[in-house]
Parts: structure tokens; sequence; C-alpha cells
């Protein structure tokens, strides 16, 4: 009996697929034959519209039609530019991207022929922190300045007992150079670093001595030529 029934289905089955399939065939032909009316129509008022817009070529006035508003309207017409497809994110605007402060430093470096880092200092202020400050130097580094005049603050960033005379000559040069004094020859202190120390109340730039000190004599003549090598090589006072 079971059996039956299962058969009586199945042979049902087929009449319901094909009733249902008749059924979406007229739906798509109904939906055709509405989208077909509705073209002809729009179609039908573009036409009115070109004729009576037509008639207003060469026109002083430049009036539109009567009724041609209104079909301008029906056929989804208007004033506003058509949208334009947009690449990427829109910057918004008056928003600006930030560049990275950037941190100034107390000196301004210069490279010997073999790449020893010399620092130079600017301002007096400047010098305090050159020579004082232990992120600006080592103990151990050398120190130069024109001996007996106001100028910048030196300081060779190398720690050797016995420096290269290449550099020594070429920080002297610098220290001279970055000096008031006015003489063909000038002379320039050297000591190191941890042998300069900050008077109490002394005003900036202002330094003592308490170690060892060297003097080498720079010819301002002989040095030019020195110093413009050594200005090719300057990286000016800021890091990122």
């Amino acid at each position: 009996m079971r059996k039956a029934s299962c058969i009586q289905k199945a042979n049902e089955l087929p009449e319901q697929l094909k009733a249902g399939g008749v059924a979406a065939l007229r739906q798509q032909d109904s939906d055709v034959d509405a989208l077909g009316l509705e073209l002809q129509t729009s179609a039908e008022a573009l036409n009115q519209l070109g004729a009576k817009l037509a008639g207003i070529v060469g026109s002083e006035k430049g009036t539109l039609p009567q009724g041609s508003v209104q079909l301008g309207l029906d056929l989804g017409s208007n004033d506003e530019p058509p949208v334009r497809w947009q690449k990427g994110t829109k910057k918004v605007k008056g928003q600006r991207t930030k560049n990275p402060p950037k941190t100034r430093l107390p000196y301004r470096r210069f490279y010997a022929q073999d790449n020893t880092e010399i620092r130079v200092g600017k301002q007096a202020e400047d010098n305090d922190e050159l020579s004082l400050r232990p992120e600006h130097r080592d103990g151990s580094n050398w120190w130069m300045h024109a001996t007996g005049h106001p100028g910048a603050h030196v300081v060779i960033r190398c720690s050797d007992e016995s420096l290269d005379e290449e550099v020594v000559q070429d920080a002297a040069a610098l220290a001279a150079r970055q000096s008031k004094c006015t003489r063909k020859t000038i002379k320039v202190s050297m000591t190191r670093c941890r042998d300069v120390e900050k008077p109490v109340g002394a005003r900036a730039g202002l330094v003592l001595l308490t170690g060892q000190v060297w003097t080498i004599r720079v010819k301002v003549k002989d040095a030019r030529k020195r110093l413009q090598r050594l200005d090719s090589t300057v990286v000016m006072n800021y890091s990122n």
C-alpha cells in the first residue's frame, strides 16, 4: 500500500514541475512586456523633448518651450553633474600629512677622510650641551677650542690614545675657523672631554680645562682646502 502511494506521487511530480515551469515562463513574459512598454513610453517622451529643444537652437532668448521641463523631469534629468568614479579614499579638505618632528642637536657633524666624526657646536648654549652632556660625547673623546678666544667647542668622536694627525688637523681647522680670532695663525687647545668642566655661575660657553692640554697651531691660509673638503661632508644639526 505504501509502495503504491510513492509510485502515485512520483507520477504526479512531472506534471507539477511542468505546471510550475509554465507559470514561471508566463510571469517572465509578463515582466518583459511591461518593460517593453516602459521603454517605448520613455522613447516617445524623449523624442518629444528632442523636438521641443530643437526649436530653441539659434533662439536669442533661449527660453524652453512649454512642457519641456516636465518631460525632462519625467525622464529623470536634472542639473547635477554625472557621478564620477572615485579611486581610493577621498582626502578630507584641510587634512595635512604630518611629518615626524625632528630633534635639534647642539652641533653640526663633519667627517675626516678616515670617516671619524667631528662635532662642532654652533652657539654658546650649544657648546655647553656638546661639551658637558654625556649623550653628546664620551669622557674619553677629544675636545678642542681656539685658545683665548670665543668660538665653537669641537669634539672628536674618538677615544684613541694616539689620534691620526690628519684628524687632529681637521678638527683644529674647524675650531680655528669657528672662532673670533683674526690672526693668520690660530692656536687651538686640545684635551679630553672628561677634563672640561663648567665653573659655577659661568656664562654660556665658558668652561675650565682641568687636565693636560696640548696646543695645535693652524695656519688659516693653509687650512682653506682642508676646510672645503670638510664642508662637503657636513650634516646639519637635526636628526629624525
